[in-house]
């Protein structure tokens, strides 16, 4: 029978109990000598990797037996009847496969199948809730686990371990800045892997304390950040992403905006000068940096 302990996590106390969750359910298991996560949405095995890489965490891989038997328990108390995808690939060089830290799957705690022959595009593995591997088209979609490292990580101020947050007396929030450009879709997604959402701008004071976040740029791209808002229906009606009403939110448009060119201008970003632009949600055109925030509560569940 497959045993763990897990720590439960509140804010500065550390309480030893059979089964608990922590920031944005994670589980700390001793056996893993981590915290872990197991998403049951299904992803392909590259959006699973940057999916745990935005969590400060890594795809998770049967690297000793206790990783391998957290990793079989977590599925097990899930009721996970499917494979999930490990963080394992001979995506760098065909035939090698290796795990997210560059372990050889021969040196790791797993039984699986003969490896599969060249040009089958079988090139992640995947794991059965009895710890047997089978080779898997990357593009498959499976759930996955995320595994953190026990570091002796303290929470901070934003109930995070994560200490790209930070909390602005202000506004009662916590944010987190992204400087790599993504789309307005991608943005959402990471934010909410992270544990927050798309920073909504609540008033003139909210926006001009997000907009500082940013370092100065002389990049002439560098056009503005994605912000928490979308529009709905013929009729344009718009919204943040909680459903707030464009009047009771920051909405100072820019002269002409908001256009809706092409008809597929249905979310927003503030620009630099702090006026919104509709933009497109999904464009390689309309990459913007971003802000998530995070609402500063205690997690007991």
């Amino acid at each position: 029978m497959l045993k763990a302990y897990y720590i439960y996590c509140v804010p500065l106390l550390l309480i030893l109990t059979e089964h608990a969750r922590c920031e944005s359910d994670y589980v700390y298991s001793s056996e893993a000598g981590g915290w872990l996560k197991l998403y049951t949405t299904h992803e392909g095995w590259e959006e699973a990797l940057v999916k745990c890489h935005h969590d400060g965490a890594v795809l998770a891989s049967p690297l000793n037996k206790g990783l391998a038997n957290a990793l079989r328990l977590e599925m097990a108390q899930s009721g996970i009847t499917s494979s999930i995808f490990l963080g394992i690939h001979d995506l760098h060089s065909k035939g090698r496969y290796v795990s997210v830290e560059g372990v050889p799957l021969t040196d790791m705690e797993i039984k699986w199948d003969s490896f599969p022959l060249p040009g089958t595009g079988l090139n992640c593995l995947k794991m059965s809730v009895d710890g047997i591997g089978r080779f898997e088209s990357c593009t498959k979609a499976l759930p996955f686990i995320c595994y953190r490292k026990h570091e002796n990580l303290t929470m901070n101020e934003c109930n995070t371990y994560d200490n790209g947050y930070h909390l602005n007396e202000q506004t009662g929030s916590c944010y987190k800045i992204h400087l790599n450009k993504q789309t307005w879709s991608r943005a959402y997604s990471i934010c909410a892997t992270e544990g927050g959402h798309l920073v909504i701008l609540n008033d003139a004071a909210e926006m001009r304390i997000v907009k500082d976040l940013f370092p100065p740029s002389s990049d002439p791209h560098w056009v503005g950040f994605h912000i928490g808002l979308a529009a709905w229906g013929k009729e344009r009606i718009w919204t943040t992403i909680h459903g707030d009403k464009l009047e009771d939110v920051y909405n100072k448009w820019a002269s002409g905006e908001p256009n809706n060119v092409g008809g597929i201008q249905d979310r927003a970003q503030c620009l630099w000068d702090g006026s919104l632009d509709d933009i497109r949600k999904n464009h390689s055109e309309e990459t913007r940096v971003f802000a998530c925030e995070k609402s500063v509560q205690y997690l007991t569940n």
